[in-house]
């Protein structure tokens, strides 16, 4: 799901009845970079193809924004896109309980996320 997709009270129901989501999606800046929300929307469906239960903010909010919603709704796993990141082949994996950083490629992020 979309971040757009929900109002407070469906979204409060997603969390707290529904058990909230595995994987949050924070791309930097996706209105200013086209390439970076191309690539977050093919890879919440990508995610959400294979079970995950995810959620994409697609809002145009700084960084720090979307990381605080990301904790505050405690979404265990965190991938965060950017223009540096893509170029580089990878996304950048950010564990919200055990603050566990890395970077893991494109190409592996499913079998990465399995794991986890």
């Amino acid at each position: 799901m979309r971040i757009t997709d929900f109002d407070l009270d469906s979204l409060r129901h997603k969390v707290e009845q529904e058990g909230g989501f595995q994987v949050a999606i924070t791309p930097v800046y996706p209105l200013l970079f086209e390439k970076v929300r191309q690539d977050a929307d093919a890879l919440h469906d990508k995610l959400e193809q294979a079970g995950f239960s995810v959620l994409l903010d697609n809002r145009n909010q700084k960084p720090r924004n979307m990381f605080e919603v990301v904790e505050f709704l405690q979404i265990p796993h965190r991938l965060t896109l950017s223009g540096r990141s893509l170029e580089a082949g990878v996304y950048e994996y950010f564990n919200t309980r055990t603050l566990q950083r890395e970077k893991v490629s494109r190409e592996g992020i499913l079998g990465f996320l399995r794991s986890r």
